[in-house]
């Protein structure tokens, strides 16, 4: 049976529940390294974890969004939400792992992958080739040889057979959790022996599995994203603004209600349910927009990487006449916060790892300006995470797609949630978020390695404080033309064509001369002693 996947709200668009940093940089690295982490059985002794001859540059710019401690943290077993993550480092050498960060001496055959060969303190090896591949999801590609094609959506079984003798045996397994089961199959290694590969819906023990199987011959995957795949999921129920509009009037019922069924057909949650994880996300982003005031703004220390900017913003309205008028300087403040990455403080991407602080930067803002309820706050979630999604169905809402993938669609969320929120219409809420995309198209993605959040910061900010801006022109009438969708197909039509000029490694700033001294500065002075670390006998 074929899975049904699709972009989702708290998969896709507003996940993972993390860890201040990039989510796919962060939290997509770090879920690689904890899938990694299940393929011993024994406490890790070594780990070499290799790029691409193709992919240098990403050993080059490693450290530059924490994806190293991404890979090494998951290869601890640590969530995206696991403030060790910070010290990977210092924790793997003190559980005497020893790691080495290297380029494969040839092409694996996964471009952008990145592979973990592994010995445990028992002398089992596990090799893993995968991909953080943005918004902190994955690909795992393979697994000691084996083409598993996985997302991490499901719980997954590697049965390593062979002698070609578990036939019958995962049969009876498949019937035994027929409640359970989600799909499988029928694999060969590089080694041409046979295996398989379950998917379930949830976690079988240990004591079931050995019942059918010899212990070393499976390794049992968790299933790392809140919503796991399950065979009563429905077909996705709209891909286009116009589809979502159409289907809230047959069905004579609220823009909101409509964005809650695709929900449900693709999680199965409840109304409650679904709800209930909206205000979850609402807490966890009002805590990240004020953690700078509740903390106290010279409580927080700088970082080689990122100067703590809220500091000198916040001296600036104490002794300054701001030149910005009240809302855009309260928007301000939020995104100040949001842009500290204080660790301990979780967040939620929407869609890049700081997108949902961002975002809610601005929707928060406006509530309070505007006297709006904390009700109509959550609708304005819920009318975001449908445009998310629409975004993550057409186009690579990443910053492959330049930083319009990233900072532009995190800007069009934003400007249509505030237009729901002011009490516009589905059709107002498609304008606003068009106008959003088209301002952004053609800007790349190109942030500077060892370069202090810079040339983004500049990007996010102006998505936050822009966001008003856009539903205000959507409230007055205007019509921007071109609907959502075909924005966003041009968008991705430009990623396909321009690669090199949208996210390539001198794009944008990164050709100037000072960028390449920052990145001089990240390789030698921040990253110079953590790209090999041997034990001590």
């Amino acid at each position: 049976m074929a899975k049904l996947f699709y972009p989702d709200f708290f998969n896709d668009v507003f996940g993972p529940i993390m860890q201040p940093g990039s989510s796919g940089s962060f939290a997509g690295t770090s879920r690689v390294g904890r899938v990694a982490h299940y393929l011993l059985k024994s406490p890790l002794l070594r780990a070499t974890i290799s790029f691409n001859p193709s992919d240098k540059r990403h050993l080059r710019n490693l450290g530059n969004m924490m994806d190293d401690r991404g890979y090494l943290g998951g290869l601890q077993d640590f969530a995206t939400d696991d403030v060790r993550l910070f010290d990977a480092h210092r924790l793997a050498r003190e559980k005497g792992i020893s790691y080495e960060f290297t380029v494969l001496e040839e092409e694996n055959g996964y471009p952008g992958s990145v592979q973990f060969d592994l010995i445990g303190r028992d002398g089992q090896t596990g090799q893993l080739i995968g991909q953080s591949v943005g918004g902190g999801m994955i690909e795992i590609y393979e697994v000691n040889g084996y083409p598993i094609h996985w997302q991490a959506d499901t719980f997954g079984l590697l049965i390593q057979d062979p002698d070609g003798g578990y036939a019958d045996q995962v049969a009876d397994l498949i019937v035994r959790f027929e409640d359970e089961y989600v799909t499988h199959k029928q694999l060969k290694n590089k080694q041409d022996e046979s295996g398989y590969f379950i998917e379930f819906s949830s976690a079988i023990s240990v004591e079931n599995l050995e019942y059918f199987f010899e212990n070393e011959d499976f390794l049992f995957l968790p299933a790392l994203l809140p919503v796991v795949t399950t065979v009563g999921r429905k077909p996705q129920l709209f891909r286009t603004v116009d589809e979502w509009i159409e289907l809230s009037h047959d069905r004579k019922q609220s823009f909101v209600q409509t964005a809650i069924d695709y929900e449900k057909g693709f999680s199965g949650w409840s109304e409650a349910e679904i709800v209930s994880y909206f205000e979850k996300i609402a807490r966890i982003l009002t805590n990240q927009i004020h953690a700078l005031e509740n903390l106290g703004y010279e409580n927080v220390p700088d970082t080689p990487l990122l100067p703590v900017y809220g500091k000198q913003w916040n001296h600036y309205k104490k002794n300054s006449s701001q030149l910005v008028d009240s809302l855009t300087s309260r928007i301000m403040d939020y995104a100040y916060s949001t842009n500290a990455k204080i660790p301990g403080v979780v967040i939620v991407p929407g869609p890049m790892g700081t997108g949902g602080g961002y975002l809610y930067s601005a929707l928060e803002a406006v509530r309070e300006a505007r006297g709006f309820s904390h009700e109509k706050l959550v609708e304005g979630l819920i009318v975001a995470a449908g445009l998310g999604a629409i975004a993550f169905t057409h186009a690579h809402a990443s910053g492959e797609s330049g930083c319009v993938g990233e900072s532009g669609i995190c800007c069009a969320m934003a400007s249509g949630a505030i237009t729901w929120m002011a009490g516009g219409t589905g059709e107002q809420v498609q304008h606003a978020a068009s106008m959003a995309l088209q301002a952004n198209i053609g800007i790349p993605c190109d942030p500077i390695p060892g370069g202090l959040e810079f040339p983004c910061l500049t990007r996010t900010v102006r998505a936050a404080v822009t966001a008003p801006m856009y539903a205000d022109m959507a409230l007055s009438g205007i019509d921007p033309l071109i609907p959502y969708h075909e924005v966003l197909y041009a968008i991705e039509k430009n990623r396909l064509e321009n690669q090199k000029a949208v996210c390539g490694p001198l794009c944008g700033v990164n050709c100037t001369l000072t960028a390449q001294k920052c990145a001089l500065f990240l390789k030698d002075e921040v990253m110079g002693d953590k790209l090999k670390y041997t034990a001590p006998v």
